[in-house]
């Protein structure tokens, strides 16, 4: 992977592969997602903004996400510490989720780190980053890209009409091509990163 950008960035990126690819056993699906967004990775310049970055109501809760990854050390800790070194330059979204309810408005935010819309242009992947409030239910929804999650926090998730599961923090999720799946926040807030190959067009 060739990442041509400022020290945290590279950082993030050459750590987010790394532990998703560690964690995330030797499923065939899985490991072919992986090497679709990882692969021969080569990254333009982030995009310069005359604009301040935005935030959103569910992002006071990231402080917290930050502090309890950075307490478990190790490289989900050296991630956290990239990650937050980022964050300041992501603007964070919820207009889709305004659409879908005032809770989520107000619980549910997301940014686009990499990709079509992110800090990082590139129409071959999206990587991105979500929190969510504590008791709150992101709901079913699909796309046609595949998707692998880094779980950074406690939750759970679930597919087509499986049981509620808990992957636990450093968990590694597989959501296959349009398949219908949802994710909730219990007493913590959820933390988690997400990434897409747009072979299929982008995650919406």
């Amino acid at each position: 992977m060739t990442v041509s950008m400022h020290r945290p960035l590279g950082a993030f990126m050459d750590l987010l592969s790394t532990e998703i690819r560690s964690r995330m056993g030797n499923d065939p699906s899985r490991e072919a997602a992986h090497r679709r967004i990882f692969g021969d990775m080569a990254l333009e310049a982030p995009q310069a903004s005359h604009e301040l970055p935005q935030r959103q109501p569910a992002c006071r809760h990231l402080a917290a996400c930050f502090a309890d990854l950075e307490k478990l050390g190790g490289n989900l800790g050296k991630l956290a510490v990239a990650l937050r070194e980022i964050e300041p330059n992501l603007s964070w979204n919820n207009q889709s989720e305004r659409r879908k309810s005032a809770v989520l408005a107000e619980n549910y935010a997301d940014s686009f780190i990499v990709g079509p819309r992110g800090f990082v242009p590139s129409s071959r992947v999206e990587i991105g980053v979500s929190v969510m409030a504590p008791h709150t239910t992101y709901p079913d929804h699909r796309h046609p890209p595949e998707e692998l999650y880094l779980v950074l926090s406690q939750g759970e998730w679930r597919q087509n009409a499986d049981a509620w599961h808990e992957p636990g923090v450093g968990g590694v999720v597989y959501n296959p091509a349009n398949i219908v799946h949802a994710m909730r926040a219990n007493a913590k807030p959820l933390f988690a990163i997400w990434c897409l190959p747009l072979d299929n067009g982008p995650h919406s």
